[in-house]
């Protein structure tokens, strides 16, 4: 380090302890961030299988239509989802604002927890496109 410090000057030598020591607290951070916000993405007939747990699981589906259940003054969400083979269901929770394109055969995708009690609590809801959207084959 002294013959460092003879080369550079003591100030330079600081400056340079400090960029290598936030530039290491940085990249900690980063790689913890990363590793909290990862939601692992499953199907519904592997999150039946693999059964509940506290782990973030994110989980895609078609809205059922007639399982649709809204209490506007409490803001909660019931409903069910459907894999695309149209056999097995997922009962699902959520608490917060109905999205605008929510309705019976929308794509949705929820991310939170599934519990003990069968029921999928999600805490983040989200709608696909729909196809009328995507441009048509050929066009």
């Amino acid at each position: 380090m002294r013959i460092l410090g003879q080369q550079l000057g003591s100030r330079q030598v600081r400056l340079l302890i400090c960029g290598v020591v936030i530039l290491v607290v940085l990249m900690v951070w980063m790689v913890l961030s990363i590793g909290r916000s990862l939601t692992y993405y499953v199907t519904i007939n592997e999150l039946h299988a693999q059964g509940s747990s506290l782990r973030r699981t994110r989980v895609s589906g078609i809205v059922v239509g007639e399982s649709i259940r809204w209490h506007p003054e409490t803001q909660e969400l019931a409903f069910d989802l459907v894999n695309s083979a149209g056999e097995k269901r997922l009962a699902v929770r959520y608490n917060g604002r109905r999205p605008d394109m929510f309705r019976d055969g929308a794509e949705a995708v929820v991310e939170g927890r599934y519990l003990v009690d069968g029921y999928f609590e999600a805490d983040r809801l989200l709608l696909r496109c729909p196809s009328k959207y995507q441009e048509k084959a050929g066009g």
